[in-house]
């Protein structure tokens, strides 16, 4: 996996410095620049999964994943910059206001990654030039331990026809194109499941299909 994804990161890294020279040439080809930024979008939250998935693989040979306690606040704060660069083209709002001041959860750098690669996808979901998410958190319990409870909500974003929370919970999903569209938000499933937490999602418009909700439970940082 190590090499492998060495491997794929470089190319990423040689097709985005390609897309950024389509960008930034001089004249005014709009829909050329226009497609490059959305493929470079794409390039780079590829670049970001594989990063993670490295990270959660270290972290978990080592033993390392509830070694440190994460504040929410601050967690959700400073992905937010890091999300709204990654999508110039659209104008991407986190309300993370109702998330309590003192909420720590247990995981360390994987709680980050799980978070920026499930408000990653959820911008990718979102067809309109807006993507507007929604996170709010509360207190409860989890195996008899104090835990948060996670939701997080966009009414913008559209989950693809067939994925629902069955197939989050699948470990091979029996279309692997459809799990290819949310493939943030399913490795962000495997990264609470491993901290011990639960991960579940659900459409907002059960008809229509719009609208994605996930609901996150990691234990609490008093939790032994």
């Amino acid at each position: 996996m190590d090499l492998l994804s060495h491997d794929i990161l470089n190319k990423n890294q040689a097709t985005l410095s390609y897309l950024e020279l389509i960008h930034w040439q001089p004249g005014d080809e709009r829909k050329t620049k226009e497609f490059a930024e959305l493929a470079a979008s794409q390039v780079k939250a590829s670049s970001m999964l594989l990063d993670s998935v490295r990270r959660f693989i270290y972290s978990t040979r080592k033993g390392e994943m509830l070694a440190a306690h994460v504040s929410l606040p601050d967690m959700f704060a400073s992905v937010v910059d890091d999300i709204s660069s990654m999508f110039p083209f659209k104008r991407v709002t986190v309300d993370a206001s109702e998330v309590a001041a003192g909420a720590k959860v247990q995981g360390g750098q994987c709680v980050q990654d799980l978070f920026m690669n499930l408000l990653v996808n959820l911008v990718q979901l979102s067809p309109e030039e807006e993507a507007a998410i929604e996170v709010k958190a509360r207190e409860g319990s989890l195996g008899g331990e104090p835990c948060w409870h996670i939701t997080v909500a966009s009414g913008t974003a559209v989950m693809p026809q067939g994925v629902g929370d069955s197939v989050f919970a699948r470990l091979a999903p029996p279309d692997i194109s459809k799990m290819a569209r949310v493939s943030g938000a399913a490795f962000a499933g495997s990264i609470t499941r491993a901290l011990g937490g639960t991960f579940g999602a659900r459409a907002i418009d059960t008809d229509g299909g719009a609208g994605c909700v996930f609901d996150v439970a990691l234990k609490g940082a008093e939790a032994s």
